[in-house]
């Protein structure tokens, strides 16, 4: 490893530790109280997003609770760029939240589709006009409701004629990428944001923390996909879940983690569908994507306890080497130890995967052995047997990693176990 991979390895476990968030945090909390500032928030909404209509149902129970304000901002136009394959995500997007709504208990219609871009506008501009006002919570819910039915008679009827500035929906996305994010669905509250209702329960802790709530988390429903499979081994054991991933991406190294777990649980086959990762097929993630990939990443390792943010990024001649020699120790089902030892060394350990020395202490602790190395593929082999995974991936109606697939359905997503153990349930 050289000087300058040490040292940034070393920056980002600094960036992504728990000691830098709460010294950060601290300095919120002082800077809001010298300004004599209540606890606000930040919720930012979109009609035609279907997590929204979930956050407008959540977010009263947030506040009932906590000694908080939450201030509703509607945004319109998000960055293209930050959503490298918009069509599958819309359309995954309304499968997932009817998948989260069954969850939590809340309304979205099973039958939703993408609603009209005429209703979207009228339902965006009429919320705008009523950001200030108490009721904004429960007439977006009927207003989504009836959009996301296809109700647009309704939706008519209830979005009266609003005279606003159109200013006002660019001031808010303005604010929204001067802030530090990309998505709707997003709450910001004391220098972070936090995405959709999966990511509630820690702004809950956090508030919990604060000692201004009721000490209770309701929005942690996902993480409790443990409990129950030791009663289900028998049934579980030998179904099969496969899992596209990309060693290069953070939340592959959860997921690859959190299924390992659910295969030691259950006895569940797991079949590696390994990717190249974005960069590495021509593509970018920019800045403030990475960004707040990387700390959601660290927040929820923690959530998990599993370790994160010693970091050698594997971009380039690690990630080839790591394709190139797990697709020969899939043959004799040893991928799954050897990528879990890989992306935990270069996610968490701090290990150089593109150098002989730390290859061989990947190797050596995922109890495979240095001596491995020498089965690895020619890249004219592992090339296009990743490039078969990608197209896999694309017909299953997914675009990123890591991805679940069990039976015909696709999970995207590390916090995505509870869903694929309702799906093997169901099966």
């Amino acid at each position: 490893m050289t000087a300058a991979t040490a040292i940034t390895s070393r920056i980002a476990a600094w960036i992504t530790s728990e000691t830098r968030l709460n010294l950060a945090r601290t300095r919120e909390e002082i800077s809001r109280r010298l300004q004599r500032k209540g606890r606000d928030i930040l919720y930012f909404h979109r009609t035609d997003d279907p997590y929204c209509q979930l956050m407008v149902q959540a977010l009263p129970d947030l506040i009932a609770r906590f000694d908080i304000t939450v201030r509703p901002l509607v945004v319109e136009r998000l960055p293209a760029i930050m959503y490298p394959d918009p069509a599958r995500y819309e359309a995954y997007s309304i499968l997932d939240a009817t998948r989260l709504a069954r969850l939590y208990g809340l309304g979205f219609p099973s039958s939703a589709m993408v609603p009209d871009r005429l209703s979207v506008g009228m339902a965006n501009r009429y919320l705008v006009s009523l950001q200030d006002d108490p009721s904004f919570f429960g007439v977006a819910e009927e207003v989504g409701e009836a959009l996301w039915r296809n109700d647009y008679k309704t939706v008519r009827t209830l979005c009266v004629a609003a005279d606003i500035d159109e200013s006002t929906l660019e001031e808010n996305e303005k604010l929204l990428r001067g802030l530090g994010h990309y998505a709707s669905g997003t709450v910001f509250y004391g220098g972070e944001f936090y995405l959709g209702l999966d990511r509630l329960d820690h702004l809950e802790r956090r508030l919990n923390a604060a000692r201004i709530g009721d000490d209770e988390v309701h929005f942690e429903l996902t993480r409790l996909w443990r409990y129950g499979l030791n009663s289900m081994e028998k049934s579980l054991s030998g179904r099969q879940v496969e899992l596209f991933f990309s060693v290069r991406s953070p939340y592959s190294y959860l997921g690859l983690q959190l299924a390992s777990e659910l295969v030691d649980k259950t006895g569940v086959r797991l079949k590696l569908k390994p990717v190249l990762p974005m960069m590495m097929r021509g593509m970018k993630v920019p800045p403030t994507k990475a960004r707040y990939i990387l700390l959601d990443t660290a927040r929820e390792a923690r959530a998990e306890k599993i370790p994160f943010g010693r970091i050698v990024d594997p971009l380039g001649s690690a990630t080839e080497r790591a394709m190139a020699l797990g697709f020969a120790l899939a043959e004799g089902g040893d991928d799954l130890a050897f990528f879990k030892a890989f992306t935990r060394g270069v996610w968490a350990e701090g290990i150089d995967g593109a150098s002989e020395k730390g290859m061989a202490t990947i190797l050596d602790r995922s109890g495979l052995g240095a001596s491995c190395a020498k089965e690895a593929l020619d890249d004219a082999i592992w090339r296009p047997m990743a490039e078969k995974n990608q197209q896999m991936l694309f017909m299953a109606g997914a675009w990123g990693v890591p991805t679940f697939r069990v039976g015909a359905e696709t999970l995207w997503g590390q916090d995505r176990l509870w869903a694929v153990v309702d799906t093997l349930k169901q099966e």
